[in-house]
């Protein structure tokens, strides 16, 4: 049981939904049996396995005896013919996908060996539009051992795997995406900083610093909702001290708890260095944007990893439905 306490809070707050199902099609992975026998015993959800065979101790979809419902499934949503269906469900991605929009599972993780973009690609090829949430983005969790930055050291990064180069309005939806993540999932008020190398002008007029700009007058006119500003350095968005003398009229400098990288260099090189240099628990990459949700695992994920991805899914059923 990981010792970090967003882990337990996102834990014990899944339980309340039990018993979603969650789809799993990997598995062969024995990472991914350990977490679905702590996913169980805890009653965090029930595991259901898209597989070849019978998998002991859990509910098992079997391949070949699903196959042509599946097909039936795959024909719909895409107006294909069945014979392309049959060879598009071939890929284990594009099956579970189509189970999962069939209504055999509330939501679906995979990623520990499956690679990132074909799972995605899958579940954005099928996708229903999460209400409120344009374009599909992700983000991590990130909690900092000993911190008292953020809230209580947890934070939200966005977008740290999906949209490389996103536009003035892709980066503020984004911003409103990762804010409702900490509202409606870890349940604390989002502080959002949209982050550059400038603070309120300080960079000059570079294009980089003009399009955060852009993006933050774009959410706050869309989103009136949410605290979001910027353009911010990370320490005027960390530290108050620093905030109220680089940025004095912002009600998010020195506060931030959200963090908006402007690009996913910037994002996906932030995480990580976090994550390894601070002895951080990140979790995600969380997908935001998709109905059911599907969210996808690092192939280097712990157990630990596992279930906490499980457990924020599960919650995300929940909020779309």
């Amino acid at each position: 049981m990981s010792n970090y306490k967003i882990s337990e809070f996102l834990r014990n707050k899944a339980k309340r939904f039990y018993p979603k199902r969650i789809l799993f099609p990997e598995d062969y992975d024995e990472r991914i049996l350990k977490a679905a026998e702590i996913i169980e015993r805890e009653k965090i959800a029930k595991c259901v396995f898209v597989a070849d065979k019978k998998i002991n101790g859990f509910e098992t979809i079997i391949i070949d005896e699903a196959k042509d419902k599946v097909a039936e499934i795959y024909s719909e949503i895409k107006k294909v013919k069945r014979d392309e269906s049959y060879k598009a469900i071939e890929n284990i991605s594009f099956f579970s996908v189509s189970l999962l929009m069939g209504g055999y599972g509330d939501e679906m993780v995979s990623g520990a060996t499956l690679p990132s973009g074909e799972v995605i690609k899958a579940a954005l090829s099928m996708r229903k539009i999460y209400p409120g949430i344009i374009p599909v983005s992700s983000c991590f969790l990130m909690e900092i051992p000993n911190s008292y930055y953020g809230s209580d050291g947890i934070f939200v990064f966005a977008d740290c795997a999906l949209n490389p180069e996103p536009s003035p309005a892709i980066l503020a939806n984004i911003a409103n995406s990762a804010a409702k993540v900490m509202k409606d999932i870890v349940e604390e008020e989002p502080f959002v900083a949209i982050l550059s190398y400038s603070t309120n002008g300080s960079g000059g007029t570079h294009p980089s610093v003009e399009k955060v700009r852009k993006a933050v007058s774009i959410a706050k006119e869309k989103f009136k909702d949410i605290l979001i500003d910027g353009e911010m350095q990370v320490d005027a968005a960390l530290v108050e001290w620093v905030g109220k003398k680089k940025f004095p009229d912002s009600p998010a400098c020195g506060k931030a708890n959200v963090l908006i990288f402007p690009d996913l260099n910037s994002g996906n090189i932030a995480y990580k260095l976090v994550e390894r240099l601070c002895g951080t628990k990140a979790i995600g990459p969380i997908v935001n944007g998709l109905n059911p949700p599907v969210n996808d695992f690092s192939r280097g994920c712990s157990v630990d990893d596992i279930v906490d991805v499980c457990a924020v899914t599960v919650i995300q059923t929940n909020l779309v439905k």
